[in-house]
């Protein structure tokens, strides 16, 4: 090591002309960095959707939605499954592990979905598989205006996409919102019953007049000119003038137009946006993978304002979702607590320090931050809030090393070595203890690489950038700091400076503590027990908070199922409410479904005719005048004015989160018995409501509704010829309508939907089914009877199991573990859940679950540390008089959480991990220098109080530019990160005071008594 230090240092001028080219690569590999908000964390998550004509939910659940999410878990890979059973339609969600093969994980579910096919019944039709769920929108425009229908308006969204999708760096543009039409062919039933046809017969009919089947060739000389027999309809009045009876005694010709309406009009149920109350269609556009998200945005931008520009001033077009900007806001945020950290540090590092060593050794994190960005290039890790704040946490760590080389080598200087044998040397000395120290780093945060799933890909880019930052600033402290120190260092004036006020405390208290050593060591681990015990309890406790975003969404369910006219209804009542807060500045609905995906973290929502979703934009003003503080006063207010306001379904208001979007508050109740688990349900649903705190606590299945039942009398039935079939067939197609056959015009098919006008009971009961027999025709009455019956609407399951859940939030200050916690402890004893399985899916379960996994993962990166500092010091006791500080540095994370009156979230947790790699350093290089002291002949104390001095200057730099650094960060708008930072600052604080005072009386103390050993081992070898 000491001959390459020492060819570097001769070849200084290609040291430093590299660090600056490699300077440039870093500064060009930042430009050209893919960009976005946060980390890539989506799941892979498919949709299976079946149609089952005619089917109860329960018969669906059964024998369409059972079998497929039975197959699906068998899925290699399979993490757990969400399936909802509606009248007429199965729909299974298989949600698979984050580091499974994406494209293999949907070939499987494909393969299976087709494999099974065979065992759903006959009349279900062919399933569809969505498995585009991960892909998040970049942009959301929605154009809408009370001039314009939807086919118009989507129109202007074919001029905008014909021009976007040209753009370098987008991967496509969608139209959402375009409504399909359909020619719906609607039949008197009054007008039907005096003919001797049936809607099956009228089914038959339209699709037997309308096909085209090959004709044939005619040979004409040596010739073969095709023959085509024209036979599709191409007109609404040729399907109007279709014959389907002739009058035997009369000839009257009867047509179709004759009994029944035909027009071209929107498909029933077909998914609907509106914008501020008007109707719209979005314009919904992707980017590509691995490219820098924010110059796209510029250009799609641009485009979007010359096409303004060319359309009608009544279209309003808005930007619902425009990542670009968002990107580009939290990039420049991010970067600016970087930037002001640097600054921090630098001036730290100048007042510690002569002005000429300073700027020398703060050089090291530019450097060192500029190659990790060349690094991060090449290794595909991209530019994010995660990335950017790792890149913060090290700032104190990156001029950590170049601070000790600094100072060994001035050290050597002033002691009137010659410069460059003070740089070999100085550089040399420190080489072994820095590298140490580096590993022990990289061995607190690899371990971090080991968290599973979305959260573990969330958090990831912690551990790898200040891994890459690391080894990067040691590489800049070994070798470009020296090449530097060989030019601009020089031999400091001899000044009596007078001591400072901090290193006066630090060495009083030193001395203090070294006279009463068991009496130090017992109040310090006496202050962490009291802290664990006393202040650790009154931290609220929280796995991710809700993301910084003027943005809430609202989940609506009508009240009334599967009809999307009240669901339609529901929203505008949603949105004139909406429209009467001076906060919200617009809303975007999405009508029978979900929005498209408009975030990272989101799970995609289950499509139903009575489901709907907004997104709402807010703006909560300047503080002095804002009514609400923060975005969860807003939401809370939101969610109880309509809860007093709309009582014609359910409103649900919720914040986007980090990594693992997940309910507060979750309970689920699994079982067979589906009356059993409503009951069980509600009654938990009802006592936790009783829980102070609690918010929008709701059971996800909603009560029973009520059916006409027709009980078939099997014996008239069968005396008149009619069959099951007949009677089953023809009432699906007279309610629930069929597809005869396809329209097509301007190149573009429209189905035909034969059904009738049916619409109350006597029309139901006056109905007359044609035998497939005999021909002949019975009114229904006739042959069947029809009452009133309760039914289920939806079935839902869970990892393949029957699941009711009871779901909700907490107010603002409230903690939902306490919530779970009591529902468990005073709830759950009271109620009777014989049959059922009682889960808690909440935030309580993610913090155990996430919490326990990190604390294994630190106690092995302890183990890794422990083994490397053995090598280290060769001694298996001083590498535990370094590591019994890391508990004891608890002390400070808590302290400081709780005087800042932040949670001890997921984030804050890893701060206190953080710490690991920081107290170790600083411990590795006072032991080394104890050592080295107790070797010129310092007593073991003399030599603790020795080497505390010679390294107080580099420890408390190395402390108070960590901590400067992370400022920015702890008083940031974000609620992620600061918990983190001050978790770290707090706790690093205490871990200063312990590596000076705590480490040198544990060092003292042990090594006394083994010298103490020692000598009693000699006297008594002596005495034989």
């Amino acid at each position: 090591m000491g001959t390459i230090i020492g060819n570097m240092v001769n070849r200084k001028r290609i040291i430093i002309f590299l660090a600056i080219i490699i300077s440039i690569v870093g500064a060009l590999s930042y430009y050209h960095l893919p960009r976005q908000e946060s980390p890539d964390v989506s799941a892979p998550i498919a949709m299976v959707i079946t149609p089952y004509p005619g089917a109860s939910a329960q018969d669906v659940d059964q024998l369409v939605t059972k079998k497929i999410e039975d197959e699906l878990a068998e899925l290699d890979g399979y993490d757990y499954s969400m399936a909802v059973s509606k009248d007429s339609v199965s729909i299974v969600g298989v949600i698979f592990q984050s580091d499974v093969d994406t494209d293999q994980a949907m070939q499987n579910v494909r393969n299976t979905v087709v494999d099974i096919k065979s065992e759903l019944p006959s009349g279900t039709f062919q399933s569809t598989i969505n498995t585009d769920l991960v892909e998040t929108a970049g942009i959301i425009i929605s154009l809408s205006g009370e001039n314009y229908s939807y086919e118009q308006l989507a129109s202007f969204g074919e001029q905008f996409r014909e021009q976007l999708i040209d753009i370098d760096g987008v991967s496509r543009f969608s139209i959402d919102g375009d409504l399909e039409k359909e020619v719906e062919v609607k039949v008197d039933i009054p007008r039907l019953n005096q003919l001797g046809v049936s809607m099956e017969d009228i089914y038959t009919l339209l699709m037997a007049q309308n096909i085209e089947i090959p004709s044939g060739n005619i040979e004409s000389g040596k010739q073969k000119i095709k023959v085509k027999t024209f036979g599709n309809y191409s007109s609404l009045d040729e399907i109007r003038n279709t014959i389907i009876g002739v009058s035997r005694e009369t000839g009257v010709v009867t047509r179709l137009g004759d009994i029944a309406e035909i027009n071209m009009v929107v498909e029933d149920g077909v998914e609907k946006f509106k914008q501020d109350g008007k109707n719209a269609v979005l314009l919904t556009g992707y980017f590509e993978e691995g490219k820098n998200v924010v110059i796209i945005g510029k250009d799609v931008r641009k485009t979007i304002d010359e096409l303004k520009a060319q359309l009608p001033e009544d279209l309003m077009i808005e930007e619902v979702v425009y990542q670009p900007q968002d990107v580009s806001d939290s990039t420049n945020e991010f970067m600016m607590n970087l930037l002001t950290g640097i600054i921090f540090v630098i001036v730290v590092v100048c007042l510690g320090m002569g002005l000429r060593n300073a700027v020398v050794v703060s050089a090291a994190v530019p450097l060192s931050i500029l190659i990790t960005f060349a690094v991060m290039y090449f290794t595909g890790i991209k530019i994010h809030q995660i990335s950017l704040t790792a890149l913060i946490i090290a700032l104190g760590i990156l001029v950590d090393n170049a601070i000790v080389v600094s100072d060994m080598i001035q050290v050597r200087i002033n002691d009137g070595e010659e410069r460059l044998s003070a740089v070999r040397r100085g550089t040399k000395m420190s080489a072994i203890p820095i590298f140490t120290a580096t590993l022990t780093t990289i061995a607190a945060f690899s371990p971090l690489l080991g968290i599973h799933g979305v959260v573990g890909e969330f958090v990831k880019t912690v551990p790898l950038v200040l891994i890459i930052s690391v080894v990067a600033s040691y590489l800049a402290a070994m070798f470009v700091m020296p090449s530097m120190a060989s030019i601009f260092f020089k031999p400091e004036k001899k000044k009596k400076k007078k001591e400072s006020i901090v290193r006066g405390f630090f060495g009083k208290a030193l001395t203090i503590a070294l006279k009463a050593k068991k009496l130090t060591i017992i109040t310090v681990f006496v202050a962490l027990i009291l802290v664990v015990k006393f202040v650790l309890p009154l931290l609220d406790s929280q796995f991710f908070p809700y993301v910084d975003k003027d943005l809430v969404y609202i989940d609506m369910y009508a009240e009334k199922p599967g009809d999307i006219d009240a669901t339609e209804k529901l929203t505008d009542e949603v949105a004139k409410l909406m429209g009467e807060q001076p906060e919200i500045t617009s809303t975007t609905v999405a009508i029978g479904d979900g929005m498209p995906k408009f975030y990272i973290t989101m799970l995609p929502a289950m499509p139903s005719k009575d489901y709907a979703q907004m997104v709402c934009k807010f703006d909560l003003g300047e503080k002095e005048n804002r009514r609400f503080e923060n975005r969860k006063q807003f939401s809370d207010y939101i969610q109880n004015l309509l809860d007093e306001n709309v009582s014609t379904g359910d409103c649900q208001v919720k914040l986007l989160e980090y990594a693992k979007p997940l309910p507060k508050v979750s309970v689920k109740v699994g079982g067979e018995d589906l009356d059993k688990l409503e009951k069980v349900a509600k009654m938990i649903e009802a006592e936790a409501r009783k829980i102070e705190g609690t918010n929008n606590l709701s059971v996800d299945m909603a009560d029973d509704t009520f059916q006409f039942e027709v009980h078939v009398d099997d014996d008239k039935a069968s005396s008149m010829g009619i069959s099951k079939y007949d009677i089953q067939r023809q009432i699906n197609i007279g309610l629930y309508g069929a597809t005869a056959t396809v329209y097509r015009r301007d190149g573009k098919e429209y189905d035909i939907k034969v059904k009738s006008n049916m619409n109350n009971i006597k029309d139901l009961q006056n109905f007359e089914i044609k035998s497939s027999i005999t021909g002949e025709k019975v009114t229904l009455k006739q042959i069947a009877n029809i009452d009133f019956g309760p039914k289920k609407d939806t079935v839902k399951r869970y990892k393949c199991k029957k699941t009711v859940s009871v779901e909700g939030g907490v107010l603002e200050g409230y903690d939902a573990s306490v919530v779970e916690n009591r529902i468990e402890n005073e709830i759950l004893p009271k109620i009777d859940t014989f049959g059922t399985k009682i889960t808690f899916d909440g935030e309580r379960e993610m913090i155990k679950e996430y919490f326990t996994i990190v604390a294994i993962l630190a106690v092995i990166a302890i183990f890794i540390i422990y083994i490397i500092l053995v090598v280290q010091f060769n001694s298996f006791i001083q590498p535990l008089v370094i590591l019994v500080t890391i508990p004891l540095s608890i002390i400070g994370s808590v302290v400081g959480l709780f005087i800042f009156d932040k949670p001890l979230s997921f984030m804050a947790f890893l701060g206190v991990v953080a710490l690991i790699g920081l107290v170790v350093k600083n411990g590795i290089l006072l032991i080394e220098y104890i050592n080295d002291s107790r070797k010129k002949g310092h007593s073991i104390d003399e030599a603790c109080v020795d080497a505390v001095g010679k390294r107080f200057n580099a420890i408390i730099l190395s402390a108070a530019t960590t901590v400067m650094g992370l400022v920015p960060l702890a008083f940031s708008k974000s609620e992620l990160f600061p918990p983190m930072a001050i978790s770290l600052m707090s706790g690093l604080i205490v871990s200063t005071f312990l590596t000076m005072v705590i480490i040198p009386v544990i060092y003292s103390l042990v090594e006394t008594f083994i010298e103490k050993r020692r000598n009693r081992k000699i006297e008594v070898e002596n005495r034989a």
